[in-house]
């Protein structure tokens, strides 16, 4: 094994020191990071992810990136990070001057011209990705460092999976609408947003049948739930492209 992979497997065993918090989401991004620059020695190091799988968003940067970028909104196909997004492949650019990426080089006048992109993925489905660039003592990126990229781009899948089970387990209308203990697939339902969403309908319909309303009623307080649910959803966005 050569000093370079035998550097990366011991910078990769020390994510088992990294713990996701109670801080929010972003806040244990940024510092997985500012772990993942050190981990693959870069200067840079940004973890994108989508809120709707049509498009994505920086939300945590180690290094140098334009104060524009965390309000751009990259779409599934547009770009590099937009091309692995859709493509669920990672990719490795030894020079983006020479690629067919060329045109989207933030720094095209950089000495150091490569990087990686890998998507972060939990239950199949693509939550954004991570890109690297800028080397700090090398001055290639080598197949090693993209399996370490994908390594990184798990664990970064299971933290968000994680982080998101809290706060579904956090809601105490969850809590009721799961019930009793949390078994195996209970976690499962409760990992799965479409599960979830079917859990809570009908617990939510047999609350509110078993208060006496009828099904008319009932569909009445469903629209109302979810046209307010929208509003949420469009003021959160507002907030975001404000930011």
């Amino acid at each position: 094994m050569n000093n370079h992979a035998e550097d990366l497997l011991s910078g990769l065993s020390s994510l088992t020191n990294f713990q996701s918090s109670d801080q929010s989401l972003d806040d244990n991004l940024q510092r997985l990071s500012s772990v993942v620059a050190d981990v693959v020695d870069v200067k840079n190091c940004s973890i994108m992810l989508s809120d709707d799988g049509a498009s994505m968003r920086v939300c945590a940067n180690f290094g140098s990136l334009p104060n524009e970028a965390y309000r751009e909104s990259v779409k599934k196909g547009d770009g590099i990070s937009g091309h692995v997004l859709a493509s669920g492949a990672p990719l490795l650019i030894e020079d983006i001057g020479k690629s067919r990426f060329a045109k989207y080089a933030r720094y095209p006048d950089a000495p150091m011209k490569g990087m990686i992109c890998v998507p972060v993925r939990a239950d199949g489905m693509a939550l954004g990705v991570i890109n690297i660039n800028g080397l700090r003592r090398r001055s290639n990126f080598t197949g090693d460092d993209l399996h370490a990229m994908e390594i990184i781009a798990a664990f970064t899948g299971n933290i968000i999976q994680s982080q998101q089970l809290k706060r579904t387990l956090a809601s105490r209308f969850a809590q009721m609408s799961l019930g009793g203990g949390m078994t195996a697939q209970k976690i499962s339902d409760a990992q799965n947003p479409g599960r979830m969403a079917k859990i809570l309908a009908k617990s939510f319909y047999r609350e509110m049948a078993g208060a006496g309303f009828g099904p008319a009623q009932i569909i009445d307080a469903a629209s109302e739930i979810i046209s307010e649910l929208g509003k949420s959803v469009n003021k959160h966005r507002g907030r975001i492209k404000r930011d």
